[in-house]
């Protein structure tokens, strides 16, 4: 009480509040006019907003002035502090001290400046945020053509927007497959919610027909199932690229604090070409299939859609993905030898590379192709570490990650990227077997059987989960591996010991 005492005595006495008056005067003045010459003019209100801000963050520096300064009938004079007849020169300390009073002043305005710049981009647009969230998952659109024949546009569509959101900071994006494998097993939205562990949904309809596309999105609050935001969307197929940037940057502006203007969401992975991108997405939908045949074809029509556009970077990339599948190994199909897939692989990332430096897929591949195919566990680090700076959403990418730094034997590093691999998609059977059997190996196998009999639960024909179930109850010293894509169980199930191929089907798996 006796310092808020001496400190009012001493505004008194420095006449503090005799200067800042005045300035208060100015300040109401000024917004007088602002009010008035601001809608005569035609100006934009950000105009009177950043005034306003701009005077109010002169206080602090006022203040600090008038503590130091006197305005006097002769002028400003510098206010004494003793009984001397000549007041004391202002020290370094006082200039220091105007500096931080400035500067701090700045960084204040800066911060309100950049907010109320936010605010009004945002309400100009009708984009004021209604829920802030920092995750959200995208649902497979759905196909509504006339002949229902556009399923794989759908599909692409959904991966490709869950991809560009994937790469704004701060926002954790869950893997697309999950909602496509949570939604093919008709569970209800909210509760994919739920499992992926996410606060909104974005989902959608796509109707095609001939060169006309239009798309319909929702934007869904998953704790109340509430639609937060909706629009339609109907252009020439062409410009199907341009449509989903402006569906990605609008629920960027709406869930987070920032304000993305148009243009400020790349899309690297974008073609020029509706033709290469239609032939590229049904290579997609072969390469989902995920067999020896699904993918020779899907790697012809990643070859047919490089032909129509030789720029299209995310082709070379998803050539080169198919390649690494098709090469001899024990999670991959034994078409091609491995050195020969290693070569083409790298090829293709090359290109790819030339074309979108930043295109997070391709270094993330290139990473898959030092570790599985070339064993340069050191490059490939660094190569999923550098996809993971771009779009720290892709799942798969925590997945090699894992595997690689297990290779490496950094048991812990590879502890937390299988746990990230499996947050971005918990459906994956890989993540979570892998998931599971790292469980089991830092004894906690309470855990590990809890994780193994979800696998089960979710996809009761695969034998991975019984794999792991029968590794635990008979104590076996297998040794887990990190799975390149999760129909590799196929492959690996006929390289399995008789004995344990016996103790699974013991645990209620049929075969295939």
């Amino acid at each position: 009480m006796k310092v808020l005492m001496r400190f009012l005595s001493e505004l008194r006495r420095r006449k503090v509040i005799q200067t800042f008056i005045p300035f208060l005067g100015i300040i109401w003045l000024l917004l007088q006019v602002i009010s008035v010459v601001t809608p005569l003019l035609n100006l934009s209100p950000f105009v009177a907003t950043s005034l306003t801000i701009f005077l109010f963050a002169c206080f602090p520096i006022v203040f600090y002035l008038s503590w130091y300064f006197d305005i006097t009938t002769q002028g400003i004079k510098v206010t004494q502090v003793d009984d001397a007849d000549e007041p004391k020169q202002l020290g370094w300390q006082w200039w220091l001290g105007l500096a931080v009073i400035i500067i701090g002043s700045f960084m204040l305005a800066l911060h309100y400046f950049n907010h109320a710049r936010t605010d009004f981009a945002k309400r100009s647009e009708g984009l004021l945020n209604t829920v802030k969230a920092s995750s959200i998952a995208v649902l497979p659109f759905l196909d509504q053509s006339p002949n229902n024949d556009q399923q794989y546009l759908a599909l692409g569509i959904t991966e490709e927007l869950a991809t560009m959101l994937g790469q704004v900071s701060g926002l954790q994006v869950a893997s697309a497959s999950a909602g496509f494998v949570l939604s093919q097993q008709n569970v209800f939205p909210i509760d994919i919610a739920k499992r992926l562990q996410v606060e909104t949904l974005l989902s959608g309809s796509v109707y095609s027909s001939g060169n006309r596309l239009r798309l319909r999105v929702e934007l869904i609050n998953a704790a109340n199932g509430r639609t937060l935001w909706s629009e339609s969307y109907t252009r020439e197929l062409t410009e199907i690229s341009a449509i989903k940037t402006e569906i990605a940057r609008t629920v960027v502006n709406l869930l987070q604090n920032r304000y993305l203007p148009p243009g400020g969401l790349s899309n690297q992975s974008a073609t020029s070409s509706s033709d290469a991108y239609l032939i590229y997405l049904r290579g997609l939908e072969q390469y989902r299939l995920h067999t020896a045949e699904s993918l020779k074809t899907a790697r012809r029509l990643f070859e047919q859609a490089i032909v129509i556009d030789p720029d299209y970077a995310m082709a070379y990339v998803a050539l080169a993905d198919t390649i690494i599948l098709l090469a001899e190994g024990r999670a991959s199909f034994g078409v091609l030898k491995a050195d020969i897939a290693a070569r083409l692989a790298e090829q293709h990332l090359a290109k790819a590379l030339v074309l979108a430096p930043e295109l997070a897929e391709a270094h993330a591949v290139r990473g898959l192709v030092l570790y599985y195919l070339n064993d340069d566990n050191d490059t490939a680090l660094q190569a999923l570490n550098k996809a993971l700076s771009l779009n720290p959403n892709l799942a798969q990418a925590h997945l090699w990650r894992f595997a690689t730094l297990e290779r490496l034997g950094r048991s812990q590093d590879a502890w937390l990227a299988i746990q990230q691999a499996h947050r971005l998609d918990p459906v994956s059977i890989a993540h979570q077997y892998n998931l599971a059997f790292k469980l089991a190996k830092r004894g906690e196998r309470a855990a590990a059987t809890q994780q193994y009999q979800q696998l089960i639960a979710d996809f009761p024909a695969s034998p991975m989960g019984y794999i792991g179930m029968a590794n635990l109850d008979n104590s076996s010293d297998n040794s887990a591996y990190p799975m390149l894509n999760d129909t590799g169980a196929d492959i690996y199930i006929n390289n399995l010991e008789p004995q344990l191929l016996q103790n699974i089907k013991a645990l209620g798996w049929q075969g295939h």
